[in-house]
């Protein structure tokens, strides 16, 4: 293990405290792009780690994934410099700038865009526009570390044909961030026509791990690493080295993306799904990569799934140890997700009729750990949330953990459906995790509502809902 924490450098930030309740985020064509068939890994999957072909012809294909590096699409003015290439980036690189008013361009074709960034303490804020319409403020801090390829904004309900995404760099920064922060705003990648994904930390309730793995050293930059409350285990990865150590993760989804880590010190895997033939993955690299996803697997039904990631023991004659680190997974569904929004006020969704109107005490929470960084938590009895839609199955996501362990009354177009129970022991955290779901409504108008009920002062964490049409 020493040598795995030398390798490190000094690029990475320690854990901090985030002394508030901590918790979960979550086509058409473009110009000189092309979707990719089922299946196929993105471009930053190691070469040969192809996933399995067992994803169902019915299930969703997958969104159209554009890099910052497709000049076809995407275009750069103003002072734009490579981002750093220990992170793992989509596709591998990403662009970075601090300089106000700089800009970056993407233009597609499609109804719905999401921009993929970092966030980070150096994270500044951008002004993104659609068609050169009224601009959206973006801001990219957060604390303690960075969040590498995450969703910045998803815009929805565009007119069918071609658009322009404009990015601009304002020089700004959050009133949190030091007075050494860069500012910097990062184009990793470009989505058209995405789907729905919840970014879930290693230590989620539906993540199984057999003997042989331990927590992996927090001076690393894992996904949601330092989001933590006292006395809570900050988010981080899990190591193992044991030969036949295994993780079995539960999921429902269309497609499923394991982040980890590469480097030299890294070993081989056999990964599986709905128990099919095994795909050996090398995560070896000769520079390390944190966050980096290492197979990915699509063309699945939306239904319950089981992926399974077993340690070999085996490396790279290159490498030096044969580690396998599990970080974080991405599961993508269906449908669309409808985000909390600034709890200060009732929030105008896109389609201009949908809302979320807040009663009573709730409080606004930023973290990495929740989807694009926002939710909001309340342990106020009474204190309600209700959430209008049209769709055919909704979803509550929020957070089931120690502190976001409260209790909540769930109420489905007036009707009472069941009382939660969001309590999970240490060091189990569920983030950006269904908490309720209901399928098979009319295809109409409907309203969910959501009472708290906790009288021990733990929290209710809404973090976004998630609509099918």
């Amino acid at each position: 293990m020493k040598r795995y924490m030398r390798c490190v450098g000094v690029w990475l930030l320690l854990a901090g405290l985030l002394v508030s309740c901590g918790g979960g985020g979550g086509g058409g064509d473009s110009p000189g792009a092309s979707a990719p068939p089922a299946n196929t890994p993105p471009a930053n999957t190691p070469p040969g780690n192809t996933p399995p072909g067992n994803g169902s012809p019915g299930g969703t294909s997958a969104a159209l994934r554009v890099e910052e590096s497709d000049v076809a699409a995407v275009s750069f003015s103003g002072n734009w410099s490579a981002s750093d290439s220990r992170g793992g980036w989509s596709g591998g690189t990403a662009k970075e700038s601090s300089q106000k008013g700089a800009m970056a361009t993407f233009t597609f074709t499609g109804t719905s865009v999401r921009w993929l960034s970092s966030r980070g303490r150096n994270g500044g804020i951008a002004l993104v526009r659609v068609d050169g319409g009224p601009a959206k403020e973006v801001d990219l801090f957060a604390r303690p570390n960075d969040e590498l390829h995450t969703p910045a904004i998803t815009i929805y309900d565009l007119s069918p044909g071609q658009h322009t995404l404009t990015i601009e760099v304002t020089g700004d920064k959050s009133d949190e961030a030091s007075s050494s922060s860069t500012r910097k705003v990062v184009v990793d990648a470009f989505e058209v026509n995405p789907q729905i994904v919840s970014h879930v930390q290693e230590a989620d309730p539906d993540a199984t791990y057999s003997a042989g793995w331990t927590q992996a050293p927090n001076n690393f930059n894992w996904s949601g690493s330092g989001a933590f409350n006292a006395g809570e285990l900050p988010p981080g990865a899990k190591v193992t080295e044991k030969a036949d150590a295994s993780v079995t993760f539960k999921f429902r989804g269309t497609a499923i993306s394991w982040s980890g880590y590469t480097g030299p010190d890294a070993g081989i895997a056999l990964v599986r799904v709905d128990g099919g033939a095994p795909r050996e993955v090398d995560t070896y690299s000769s520079e390390i990569k944190v966050q980096q996803v290492v197979f990915s697997a699509g063309g699945l039904t939306d239904a319950p799934h089981t992926l399974t990631i077993q340690a070999t023991g085996r490396k790279n004659a290159a490498a030096s140890a044969a580690k396998i680190f599990v970080d974080a997974f991405d599961v993508t569904t269906p449908g669309r997700r409808h985000e909390q929004g600034d709890v200060r006020r009732a929030r105008h969704f896109e389609d201009g009729d949908t809302t979320i109107d807040y009663f009573g005490a709730w409080n606004h929470n930023d973290a990495r750990v929740w989807t694009e960084e926002a939710s909001a938590t309340s342990n106020q009895p009474d204190a309600t949330v209700t959430f209008a839609f049209t769709g055919t199955s909704v979803s509550w996501i929020g957070c089931e953990k120690a502190s976001a362990g409260g209790q909540a009354k769930i109420f489905l177009d007036g009707v009472f459906v069941k009382d939660v129970h969001l309590f999970r022991r240490n060091p189990i955290e569920g983030f950006q995790r269904t908490i309720f779901r209901a399928d098979g409504l009319a295809n109409g108008r409907h309203e969910l509502k959501i009472e708290v009920t906790s009288t021990d002062s733990t929290y209710v964490v809404i973090d976004a809902f998630d609509v099918r049409p």
